[in-house]
């Protein structure tokens, strides 16, 4: 064999060494493009704490108006909603929607809230705003347009999204104690999908939670058997916040059901008395949202499982004046 043909088959083979690492590396670009990365909490400037605006809704005020000033004015004592929502980016408004039920019912997320939260985030310069929600009937429209959230949230500049049951995805959940995994919606959990995500629950009585609001309300951001999920709850709804990424949490407590959550469906069972109701409740931490949220009903914080379960996993503060405690009166 003659020197040149061992020079040329060494030449060729690096070349196909070379060839296949650029053929590898490709699909590895493709690869990582195909596999989005997990959504981060939002840096962000807004103030630490809790903000607690109250209102006074009656029969005889512009609901509507008032509602929409109140979320203004809790954004704004945390620094505004700028300093959260960027230009362009992309925010996911998830209110709760569960229930084919009008908003006086309480039920569900009142929906002069959520076009508030529409509003401030457009004004923020949001690229897209979604409103979604994993509702407890197969079909969700009739919750989304007898809730009212629907026909206020197209208004106010939203789109409106039911959710794919082809888009709900098995996840891994770090450090979880019941849950070591759990299906969640590919929209809310994915970097690429979503920027900054807004919880935006209404404050009610569970019969297996006792109570649901803001760590209760990720529910609507999962999939599989939820039902399942209701034997030792407590420590269930603190697994699945650990693997969601909210960045807020406005807490409905315009009107509040007393009795018969979460579904309703009773005027008797909602309390919309300024001694517990009229509130809009707000913080970047969803434990120190909750903490507040019980006292609404008279129960000590430490006393509903869930948010001393969150609290004992890091999930946030459950004496709610810790980091700074603000009232308003609209």
């Amino acid at each position: 064999m003659h020197i040149h043909d061992k020079i040329s088959r060494r030449t060729f083979l690096k070349a196909g060494i070379v060839a296949g690492a650029g053929v590898y590396g490709l699909s590895c670009l493709t690869a990582m493009k195909k596999s989005p990365g997990l959504k981060k909490c939002r840096e962000h400037s807004l103030k630490p704490g809790l903000v607690v605006v109250h209102g006074n809704v009656t029969d005889n005020a512009d609901e509507s108006t008032l509602i929409k000033e109140m979320v203004r004015r809790s954004l704004s004592a945390l620094g505004g909603m700028d300093k959260l929502v960027h230009k362009g980016n992309k925010v996911i408004i998830k209110p709760n929607i569960a229930w084919n039920q009008r908003p006086e019912f309480a039920a569900n997320t009142n929906p002069f809230v959520v076009a508030a939260l529409v509003e401030l985030c457009r004004e923020a310069g949001a690229g897209r705003i979604r409103i979604m929600d994993h509702t407890c009937s197969a079909n969700p429209e009739p919750s989304y347009v007898n809730s009212g959230i629907a026909e206020a949230a197209r208004q106010a500049g939203a789109e409106i999204i039911y959710l794919n049951k082809n888009r709900f995805k098995d996840f891994i959940i770090p450090g979880g104690r019941i849950l070591k995994s759990w299906s969640f919606y590919e929209e809310m959990v994915y970097a690429d999908e979503v920027d900054v995500l807004i919880n935006v629950p209404i404050a009610k009585q569970h019969g297996t939670s006792r109570l649901s609001m803001g760590l209760k309300n990720v529910f609507g951001m999962i999939g599989g058997d939820r039902g399942s999920l209701h034997t030792d709850i407590h420590p269930k709804i603190a697994d699945l916040n650990k693997f969601v990424k909210i960045d807020l949490t406005v807490l409905d407590a315009v009107r509040i059901l007393k009795n018969h959550g979460p579904t309703g469906g009773r005027l008797d069972d909602v309390d919309n008395s300024p001694e517990c109701a009229r509130r809009i409740i707000v913080s970047t931490d969803p434990v120190t949202v909750d903490a507040y949220g019980a006292t609404l009903f008279g129960i000590q914080p430490k006393d509903v499982g869930y948010i001393r379960e969150s609290q004992e996993q890091g999930l946030g503060e459950i004496d709610y004046r810790v980091k700074g405690f603000e009232e308003i009166q609209v």
